[in-house]
């Protein structure tokens, strides 16, 4: 018998039926916890975390600012090695090094700008405006610099860099940017 009414209202289901949904059942259940295990965000000892929306969109935020810390890091460093002596090769070699530069610092900007901005995160994300910014009119007077190299463009950069640096370096300590 797999199922049956019997005649005072009762429902009826055999063994081997309840045997199979309770199999089904065990089985989804394991799905879920593979897939939640794997899915779930980890702590700093690699143990699961169950976030609330809040929480979670200000992680994803987090991780999205510490990627653009570093995209600013390799700003800096490629902004650096053109003004220094590593800057080598004919103008046009170096202005299209210098133009690549540019453009990842527009899309930097760009993304940093076009991000969704949790509530918590208002006043750090002013600050990784500013500073992408910051490093954007660096790359920008850069690209200026290689076509006419004055010396009065140099110490705007220098200048410029310096700001973005210290301004980089307030984010990189910023508690709430720190990996724990």
């Amino acid at each position: 018998m797999i199922m049956s009414v019997c005649g005072n209202g009762e429902i009826e289901i055999s063994e081997e039926r309840l045997q199979r949904i309770g199999i089904i059942l065990l089985a989804a259940l394991i799905l879920f916890a593979v897939i939640g295990a794997f899915a779930s965000p980890r702590d700093e000892n690699g143990k699961p975390v169950l976030l609330l929306p809040e929480v979670k969109a200000f992680e994803d935020y987090r991780r999205s600012a510490l990627s653009w810390l570093e995209q600013m890091r390799l700003l800096d460093t490629e902004i650096a090695g053109v003004l220094g002596e590593q800057a080598s090769g004919d103008l046009f070699t170096r202005s299209r090094q210098t133009q690549k530069m540019l453009q990842r610092a527009v899309s930097l900007a760009k993304e940093i700008d076009q991000a969704k901005v949790p509530a918590a995160a208002a006043g750090i994300h002013d600050l990784l405006s500013e500073t992408g910014l910051s490093y954007l009119d660096a790359a920008r007077l850069t690209m200026r610099w290689v076509g006419a190299p004055e010396e009065a463009t140099r110490a705007v950069i220098d200048e410029k860099l310096e700001q973005s640096r210290k301004a980089r370096s307030v984010l990189q300590e910023n508690q709430w940017l720190q990996t724990h």
